[in-house]
């Protein structure tokens, strides 16, 4: 049996999306620019799908852009900004619990000049409001904030965060890393007063290759990418036209599917967390505040990378951080963050779920899980 338990890091394309890609690979591959009728016929579809998404986040179809991921449109967004504020504003918040997407793009900034504060998480990796509330003052130009962690699966209150950001100062600027949240939690534009957000398709059994940016209308941009002047002179590069199409479908999907498919994640976790904890688990992930398919555990006295290897040898698939950093040896900086104890961190693993996960494949992980146990017991691998 093959159980993939690692759908944080990405997941497999639904059929119906793939199907209606098809198309677009064999017969309507026309360049969406081309000023031809099997050009305008792309751009028809892909403008479609702009409406389509644009429609499930509550926004104009002007607002939604097209990126080749979410890493790219963080880039965009972050970087160009900056460049807008430099000889006026200085300040950048974020928290020290962001995908590396967000974290790496501030120390480039900070090389740059730029005055980056981090604002303290609690034990759960919720963002300290208060701290929050410290922070912005008249030289903060943006704030960055995860929607929810890849990691832990904690959702911030982005709502929240928000009203106090714009609040202490209007002017600030918000961007939410949204990238966990569709298919597994509700979300929506349409009432949150954030200014930019980015999405990545292959996260809600899409296609990869395909970011989508929100760029709320009168606030600043830049490009990043300079050529042809595609995605209205802000993104250049020929649109991938399937994958657009895909993502589009792929959103609708996650949505409309919403609250069967997060009952069913759920459903799947609770025997999970049942299961680990009968084993001695310590279970990480604040599971009253976080999305319903992310699970991070630990068994204190094993390294989570022997768990990962071990588990793999059955055709089980989990993680031991974000799929960006997961080859690298050092502690989560997530789980730092949050203050979990080092003998606790070294044993993490995350178990990520979807839609397609059976009960079966939850059966099969918690008994090789127990053998695994028994095995390194027996041997005393489980001493460090």
């Amino acid at each position: 049996m093959r159980v993939y338990f690692d759908n944080n890091a990405t997941t497999r394309v639904d059929d119906r999306v793939l199907e209606e890609m098809i198309v677009f690979y064999r017969e309507k591959y026309g360049n969406p620019n081309s000023a031809h009728g099997m050009g305008i016929e792309a751009n028809l579809h892909m403008e479609k799908a702009r409406e389509k998404v644009a429609k499930v986040l509550g926004v104009s179809p002007s607002e939604i852009f097209f990126t080749s991921c979410a890493t790219e449109s963080i880039n965009w967004i972050l970087k160009t900004v900056a460049e807008t504020f430099e000889k006026r504003k200085r300040t950048i918040i974020t928290t020290p619990i962001e995908h590396k997407a967000v974290l790496e793009t501030m120390k480039y900034l900070s090389m740059k000049g730029f005055k980056v504060k981090y604002v303290p998480v609690d034990s759960r990796g919720v963002v300290k409001l208060e701290e929050l509330e410290k922070l912005v003052d008249e030289d903060t130009f943006l704030v960055s904030i995860m929607a929810a962690n890849n990691e832990v699966g904690t959702i911030q209150p982005v709502e929240d965060v928000t009203r106090i950001v714009k609040k202490k100062n209007k002017e600030t600027l918000v961007h939410v890393d949204a990238v966990q949240t569709i298919g597994k939690i509700p979300f929506s534009l349409e009432k949150l007063e954030v200014d930019y957000a980015s999405f990545s398709a292959h996260k809600f059994h899409g296609p990869k290759g395909v970011g989508i940016t929100y760029i709320r209308k009168g606030v600043p941009i830049r490009p990043l990418i300079h050529g042809g002047g595609q995605e209205r002179g802000l993104r250049s590069g020929t649109q991938n036209v399937p994958g657009i199409v895909g993502a589009a479908r792929a959103m609708e999907i996650a949505v409309e599917e919403l609250s069967e498919a997060a009952k069913h994640m759920e459903k799947l976790r609770s025997k999970l967390v049942s299961g680990l904890m009968n084993l001695g688990a310590h279970i990480i992930t604040p599971l009253e505040i976080s999305l319903p398919n992310t699970l991070s555990v630990s068994f204190p006295n094993i390294r989570g990378s022997t768990l990962q290897n071990l588990l793999s040898g059955y055709g089980i698939y989990v993680s031991t951080s974000s799929a960006c950093t997961s080859k690298d040896e050092r502690l989560s900086h997530v789980l730092d963050a949050m203050g979990v104890d080092r003998r606790i961190a070294q044993g993490a693993i995350r178990i990520s779920l979807c839609k397609y996960n059976t009960e079966e494949e939850v059966d099969y992980f918690l008994k090789k899980i127990e053998e695994i146990l028994s095995f390194l017991d027996l041997t005393g691998n489980n001493r460090r």
